[in-house]
């Protein structure tokens, strides 16, 4: 005991416990406070019952004798804090040239494990700075891959670790796989094991446990955890590929046996397993069942489990000479229109590979077919990627009717024509295309466009939005609120004298009117977005500029939508008579627009461009 602590307790200032604690802060100590953070024990003042500390960046600071017993932690002149104080330059050195020696340090200095953020407090921003941490950390990740006692966490909030120096990390990672007891532990804890392969001597006998363990695992676990199972399973026999001369132990279970195993409940399983390892079950199918079954499972995925297996599939089918098959496959259910959108999307794109024989203008009318059901069932987002890739691939129109015969190509162009699903824009420019790969179809379109009566009313998709709002508003509260006026008004009494009811009722016959309007209006329209319309004579979706005759004063108009008239920022409906007037015309040529005065006034359109709703 230091011997003024014992003058301390001699004279009943102290209890010789706290004058132990007191002895252990002699002048030189390293310490730690909560609030101030690291010091050195400068010196005691008994006088003034004080101990005066020189804090990182308050030096000279007092603490009561009491305080300090139960308010400070005694530091060891090793632990990174304590060198800090000391040594700061020497602390930036090791961080700059030897990043692996200063984690180390903070590691033994926190009893071998830390978490990141604890390690980033250390440094920043007295070591290393603010600004150069991240990059700093970067680099120190490089470093440490090659000081193998070390294990850097591949998630954040996982701990670093120092591990014995004795110790293999091999046999510490074999030991922590086999430590795990669920499914999903054991799966994070192989992807571990392959990244750090490296860290093993001999992996092909290091690793035997681990295979060993998976297999007992799945065999106990698929029927609950078939998903997880099969991951852990395929994520297995990825890491023994890597491995050279490695295999799994004799009597390990197979994915091709779990596949046949599990062969009910398979396609409802593997929803979002990664495409790599979709591909490495499918291509054990032949292993797992007989001779021709595993077609036959291997068909019936193709149209359960999405688009994502599509592709693995065909190439299975096509590395084992089965390619004929699917080929058949693929045009019954074409033909039956049985394929999902993630299907014919892969048609469309295989058009010229596993998929060229299947490709036919019958596919172009499974598209339209698959587009207006998608339609039915959940309205224009649901359509979006099999529509989008109708239209945006620019020559697969032009390749399903180059070589068709004119009947069938008559049927489709007469659907395109006809389909409500596609916006007007989009049905002309895929007309063009048809047009330009078959020029003959020109005089149908013509002769089409005059004998059709087209009722529908061309809509941008906001407008069309606030009618569906309007009409929502209508039926859902406006008309209820009617109703319930009209119960009140009944209530009061003698119906002949009574104001209220009669003006509630009139007021009925205005809402079912407008009601019968709105419901026709919206059943009429169209949504588009007015992309891509063509700017070689005014049309619906352009911006005109035009100069009038008379003065040579110029003018410009957007026409859009039936519902999009604002005539503060001169857009106008291609409904109006203005657009009436100014519709099919070309630059240079003229029109007679109609006034409010009553004359008419004649311009010459200028210039036609696109309106771009973007910049709207």
């Amino acid at each position: 005991m230091n011997s003024e602590a014992q003058q301390l307790v001699d004279a009943g200032k102290l209890t010789t416990a706290d004058a132990v604690k007191l002895s252990t802060l002699e002048t030189g100590t390293y310490c730690l406070h909560k609030s101030w953070g690291v010091g050195r024990i400068s010196s005691w003042d008994i006088m003034s019952d004080k101990i005066i500390i020189d804090f990182e960046g308050k030096p000279g600071h007092g603490l009561k004798i009491s305080f300090a017993l139960t308010s400070l932690e005694v530091l060891p002149e090793t632990h990174i804090l304590s060198r800090r104080l000391s040594d700061l330059a020497g602390m930036k050195e090791m961080a700059k040239k030897d990043p692996s020696a200063i984690v180390e340090l903070a590691l033994k200095s926190s009893g071998s494990q830390m978490s990141l953020d604890k390690l980033e407090g250390l440094l920043k921003p007295h070591i290393i700075a603010e600004a150069d941490y991240k990059k700093w950390w970067e680099a120190a990740k490089k470093a440490l891959k090659s000081a193998r006692h070390i294990v850097v966490p591949s998630k954040r909030q996982d701990p670093l670790v120092l591990r014995d120096s004795a110790e293999k990390p091999g046999g510490t990672m074999v030991q922590g796989f086999l430590a795990k007891r669920d499914l999903k532990g054991k799966y994070t804890a192989l992807l571990l094991i392959q990244k750090d392969l490296d860290l093993f001597e001999t992996p092909a006998t290091e690793l035997i446990p681990v295979f060993q363990d998976i297999s007992d695992t799945v065999r106990k676990a698929w029927r609950l955890h078939l998903k997880e199972s099969l991951q852990l399973l395929l994520a297995r026999d990825e890491l023994i590929e890597s491995i050279p001369e490695c295999a799994a132990p004799m009597g390990s279970m197979k994915v091709s046996d779990l596949v046949c195993e599990a062969k009910p409940l398979l396609a409802e399983n593997i929803g979002g397993l990664p495409v790599a390892m979709l591909g490495r079950m499918y291509r054990s199918f032949p292993a797992a069942f007989p001779e021709g079954v595993w077609i036959a499972e291997i068909l019936n995925h193709l149209t359960r489990t999405g688009g994502r297996a599509v592709a693995e599939i065909a190439t299975v089918l096509d590395t084992n000479g089965e390619l004929e098959v699917l080929s058949e496959f693929l045009k019954k259910a074409v033909r039956n229109r049985t394929l999902s959108s993630d299907l014919l999307i892969w048609i469309c794109k295989e058009r010229k590979g596993l998929a060229k024989s299947v490709f036919s203008i019958d596919l172009g009318n499974a598209i339209l077919d698959a587009v207006e059901d998608d339609h039915v069932q959940g309205g224009p987002k649901r359509t979006g990627r099999l529509s989008d890739q109708l239209s945006t691939d620019k020559n697969l129109i032009q390749e399903l009717v180059e070589s068709t015969d004119s009947e069938s190509l008559r049927h489709f162009a007469k659907r395109l024509m006809s389909t409500s699903v596609l916006d007007e824009l989009t049905r002309r420019s895929l007309l063009a295309r048809v047009i330009k790969a078959r020029p003959e179809m020109e005089s149908l379109m013509e002769e089409n466009a005059e004998a059709r009566e087209d009722n529908s009313l061309i809509a941008s998709w906001e407008s069309l939005e606030k009618k569906k709002a309007e009409l929502d508003d209508l039926v859902n509260v406006k008309i209820p609120h009617n109703k319930s006026e009209i119960q009140i008004a009944r209530d009061e009494g003698d119906l002949r004298e009574n104001g209220g009811y009669k003006a509630a009722r009139d007021q009925q016959s205005v809402l079912n009117r407008m009601k019968d309007q709105l419901e026709r209006e919206v059943g009429l329209a169209r949504g588009t977005d007015f992309a891509g319309a063509p700017t070689d004579k005014v049309g619906i979706g352009t911006i005109v500029d035009f100069k009038y005759l008379d003065d040579s004063s110029e003018e410009t108009y957007t026409i859009l939508g039936a519902w999009d008239g604002d005539i503060e920022k001169n857009i106008v409906s291609y409904l109006s008579e203005i657009a009436k007037a100014l519709i099919g015309k070309a630059p240079g040529e003229e029109a007679d627009l109609p006034t409010d005065s009553g004359p008419t006034r004649r311009v010459s359109v200028v210039a036609i461009r696109a309106f771009n709703p973007a910049v709207a």
